[in-house]
């Protein structure tokens, strides 16, 4: 936690460089010139305890039922707070497909919003005697070959794999099913050459809507790019679009988590967190545990405003895409690898991104989830991100 005195101007260049390097939390309860201070999070100190999922399913559910949990919660799970227009619009599509009419649903909204929450609540909601099967993206399906194996081991039969139109001729003749599609930010890409797979994808999906429902869980950037690049929204029947929670689905939220929070604290969380529930759940557990002193302020954006031009773009590239190697950045902005490497050294140094395993050989570089909301804004107000 830094103190700021919000009557001066923001750190200074060395003293967030100090920040950036150590990622230490910084705390006092002096009071400077007689007058309270401000608490505030600088984003290097943003840190959530793992990124990515526990290694067995054991562990999983361990750490899915601690309180201030932010992983996706399961089928059921009774602190999940419904939202009862998404529900109603899912719900509508089921029905709309039950009655033998082609059915394509997108499910969309900004990271961290509870997209996996939602689709995981999705087998309760639809129709008692329906097949459900879930392809989990881990990254971009490269070739026509890759997205049918995807389609086969979604509808675990054996697909032909020589073209689209035979694999679709195949699908259509299997009972019908839900596919459950997430993290569908992979079926964005603006690497040369690079869609070939998201469109084998998206073709098999459109060519077998009138026999199976497909469901895509996409994240906004990404889903605004395929929108602008490929009008993939004219091949949606449904578009249920989620935000962040508004004041009273936050304090629904906080009271099932037992945050033990009053009406101003739950405004003051809401104001920090922008509604987002990881960061608000990562700042009760800061307070209770005693890391934190209070509710901090809003953050600092002068880490932000300080980037350069082409860190600002590998933001939002990474915002659109939802996460790129060092590789797929070279290829965007033709740069060598060392001047990648020390753009991405510089990103992480200041806590904006997080590094993590993905298929294939290369880690992914994405924004750091809890300040998805932060950074987003700033970039769609610095004209980078729309």
């Amino acid at each position: 936690m830094t103190l700021v005195d919000r009557r001066t101007k923001p750190a200074g260049f060395v003293r967030r460089q100090l920040l950036f390097i150590t990622g230490r939390l910084r705390r006092s309860s002096d009071k400077k010139d007689g007058v309270d201070v401000d608490q505030r999070l600088d984003f290097v100190d943003v840190r959530q305890p793992q990124i990515g999922q526990p290694a067995t399913p054991e562990e999983l559910a361990e750490a899915t039922a601690r309180p201030f949990s932010s992983l996706p919660l399961p089928t059921g799970d009774a602190r999940f707070i419904e939202r009862p227009s998404a529900r109603a619009a899912l719900e509508h599509g089921f029905s709309a497909w039950k009655e033998g009419r082609p059915t394509l649903m997108a499910l969309v909204g900004p990271r961290g919003c509870g997209l996996t929450t939602l689709l995981n609540q999705v087998p309760a909601w639809a129709p008692p005697e329906a097949s459900i099967s879930l392809i989990s993206l881990a990254m971009r399906p490269a070739t026509t070959g890759d997205a049918l194996a995807l389609a086969a081991t979604a509808f675990g039969s054996a697909i032909p794999y020589d073209s689209v139109d035979a694999a679709a001729e195949a699908i259509n003749q299997l009972p019908a099913r839900m596919i459950l599609v997430d993290n569908g930010h992979f079926l964005y890409s603006r690497l040369m050459g690079g869609g070939e797979g998201i469109r084998a994808l998206q073709a098999l999906m459109v060519a077998t809507q009138g026999r199976h429902l497909w469901l895509l869980a996409c994240e906004t950037q990404a889903w605004r790019r395929q929108c602008d690049t490929s009008q993939t929204d004219r091949y949606f029947d449904e578009v249920v679009e989620l935000s962040y929670f508004e004041r009273e689905d936050f304090a629904a939220f906080l009271a099932a988590r037992n945050a033990g929070l009053g009406e101003p604290g739950i405004d003051a969380l809401l104001k920090v967190s922008r509604g987002h529930p990881g960061l608000a759940l990562l700042i009760v557990a800061g307070v209770r545990g005693g890391q934190m002193q209070a509710i901090p302020a809003p953050f600092d954006e002068s880490p932000l405003r300080s980037l350069a031009r082409t860190e600002l773009l590998a933001l939002a590239e990474m915002s659109a895409h939802g996460a790129l190697t060092a590789t797929e950045l070279q290829s965007i902005f033709r740069r060598d690898a060392q001047s990648t490497s020390i753009l991405l050294h510089h990103l992480r140094q200041s806590g904006l991104i997080v590094t993590e395993p993905q298929a294939g050989e290369e880690h992914g570089n994405r924004l750091q989830p809890l300040l998805a909301p932060e950074i987003n804004a700033y970039l769609v107000r610095a004209n980078y991100l729309y």
